[in-house]
């Protein structure tokens, strides 16, 4: 092998050790002035630059694994503080506003949660996280011994960021937590949440129950409930088209609700 033969093959290893991500080796540059010379100083000039980058990257993802991590803390302090509130609170509005206001606090901090533990601390699955939200507005809204029953299909590769997760959160936790409320006075119905990706890439979540439906008359845009006014908002803020509309529901006193989302 030729002084030259070496020399390149000298330059392609410490190539390969740049893309197994060592950044510490350099190439002896010596005392000649020709083309290779100039090739291996040029890439060691390209290591330096790529640890440089490297630091920063590894930096920014303990930054933002650190930010989402204080800001669900901060969120659980307000929850916390909402709950020392209501101790010799007796005003059933009050509570139900603090009940309400801990729920949206809720659906909000567990998506930073998720995003503190996920690898790339962008995007959040929602068939999890709609698994986990769930799991909470049950137990802070279901009556005790209830026979209501959900049943949730999403489509395991639908994940989203946080500028989108954050209002389909609070979204679904209005539409679940408005039915557990208002729409079982029997304690007992079915409830359902589809959410798939259409053939033009958007998402359409769907959701339904069997309860006593939406008052005669209902007007969507002229909706005075906070829960409503929410759902129109936030459609509002990620571009979406929202349909608001009874259910069809088999049993005769009951019309149930259907709420389809497009994004």
């Amino acid at each position: 092998m030729s002084v030259s033969d070496e020399r390149i093959k000298a330059i392609m290893e410490l190539l390969m050790s740049y893309a197994r991500l060592d950044f510490d080796q350099k190439i002896d540059l010596g005392d000649k002035h020709d083309e290779l010379t100039a090739i291996s100083a040029g890439v060691n000039m390209l290591g330096e630059e790529l640890k440089v980058n490297s630091i920063s990257l590894i930096e920014k993802e303990r930054l933002l694994k650190e930010l989402h991590h204080r800001v669900k803390n901060n969120m659980q302090i307000i929850i916390s503080m909402l709950r020392l509130q209501t101790i010799n609170e007796t005003d059933p509005k009050i509570l139900q506003f603090v009940r309400d206001s801990k729920s949206r606090i809720d659906s909000m901090a567990l998506v930073h949660e998720m995003l503190y533990s996920s690898e790339g601390f962008e995007y959040t699955g929602l068939k999890k996280y709609v698994d986990f939200l769930n799991r909470s507005i049950f137990m802070s809204y279901a009556p005790p011994n209830h026979q209501i029953e959900i049943a949730i299909e999403i489509n395991e590769s639908l994940c989203f960021d946080i500028d989108k997760m954050i209002p389909l959160g609070l979204m679904i936790n209005e539409m679940i937590s408005n039915t557990l409320k208002h729409a079982f006075p029997d304690n007992e119905g079915n409830i359902s949440l589809e959410a798939h990706e259409s053939e033009t890439h958007a998402l359409i979540l769907t959701y339904k129950d069997d309860g006593v439906g939406l008052p005669d008359g209902f007007d969507v845009d002229k909706a005075e409930s906070l829960g409503m006014q929410l759902l129109i908002m936030l459609t509002d803020q990620i571009d979406g088209e929202i349909i608001i509309s009874a259910n069809n529901s088999k049993s005769k006193d009951r019309k149930g609700i259907a709420i389809e989302l497009k994004v």
